[in-house]
């Protein structure tokens, strides 16, 4: 079986990529053309494993199906930009994938986020959501942040597609944990536990081990989601139980600090966010303070500690340091 992975050359495609390839599955990753030298270690990480670099100047219907996969996992995705810029990445590209696979009988995995559900009227801050029975109607579910917007916008677009026969998935990670993840929230993490400071927010972080993420992605390659859409949230720590667990398998002593007073100021400057912009959607999602569960999945979670402890060793593999 062929699997595509488009949009490969990031932290989830590199970890899905190793997954894949390890369950015996021909891997092809599909980047943008300039994305390499961006990303040089996934790059090479990449291909020291044997796989497939596609490069394309345009994500075009005509060249993905040249690929003939038998799964194309859609991992394209943006955190800052302008409304256009966001649909073409989380809408316009995916309809791309998904013409391509509807030609060739394909399935197609669709890698949205927790953001996708928005704010569910009627549904109190802080309560518990499962995946809603009928999908993401806009009467019900309300968007402030352009990612959280699109996302759901991609969703309904792979959920109304007829050429996939249903042969699609929709998984909804919250934040990845684990190797390659070197975004600015960890370097952010690794750097409160270099001063040993673990500010307590009092809010949810959904949170989710990456390689978790990964073999969620290879079951759906297998259909076993086939026309559903799933949570993938493993964990709900405050931001001060990751770091206080980055500082104790780093052997230093954290002072634990409450900034719930900075969290209401910030709050409250949420209107004032540009709507493109990743504070918006982090504002959003600490505004809402979802527990986020899911019905359809069942498995063992990594835990906290062995997802701190697998970032961590990257970071010191890669010369990354606190």
């Amino acid at each position: 079986m062929k699997h595509v992975v488009v949009g490969g050359l990031g932290y989830l495609g590199v970890n899905a990529a190793e997954e894949l390839h390890g369950r015996g599955f021909q891997v092809i990753i599909v980047g943008r053309r300039g994305s390499e030298t961006r990303r040089p270690r996934i790059t090479a990480h990449i291909k020291s494993m044997g796989l497939t670099l596609k490069l394309l100047e345009h994500l075009r219907a005509e060249e993905l199906k040249a690929l003939g996969g038998d799964v194309y996992h859609y991992l394209v995705g943006i955190i800052s930009g302008s409304l256009e810029e966001f649909r073409r990445a989380h809408v316009k590209l995916l309809g791309e994938a998904v013409k391509a696979a509807g030609e060739l009988g394909a399935r197609v995995v669709y890698v949205s986020a927790i953001s996708s559900i928005g704010e569910v009227r009627g549904v109190k801050p802080g309560s518990t959501i499962y995946e809603e029975e009928e999908h993401l109607n806009p009467e019900v579910h309300k968007h402030y942040s352009y990612h959280g917007l699109t996302k759901a916008e991609g969703e309904r677009l792979l959920r109304n597609s007829r050429e996939l026969r249903g042969k699609w998935s929709i998984v909804r990670p919250g934040l990845l944990i684990g190797p390659w993840a070197y975004h600015p929230e960890w370097a952010a993490y690794l750097r409160l536990a270099s001063m040993r400071i673990a500010p307590k927010l009092g809010r949810r972080i959904a949170l989710i081990h990456v390689k978790d993420v990964a073999e969620i992605l290879a079951e759906a390659g297998e259909g076993r989601y086939d026309g559903l859409w799933v949570n993938a949230v493993a964990h709900h720590p405050d931001m001060s139980d990751i770091v206080r667990e980055e500082c104790k398998q780093l052997k230093v002593k954290c002072a634990t600090i409450p900034v719930k007073p900075l969290v209401k100021a910030a709050l409250a400057l949420k209107p004032l966010m540009p709507r493109g912009s990743p504070i918006a959607m982090m504002l959003e999602l600490l505004s809402l303070n979802y527990e986020y569960r899911s019905r359809i999945l069942r498995r063992e979670w990594r835990g906290l500690e062995d997802a701190v402890k697998d970032f961590l060793e990257w970071a010191k593999n890669y010369g990354v340091k606190p």
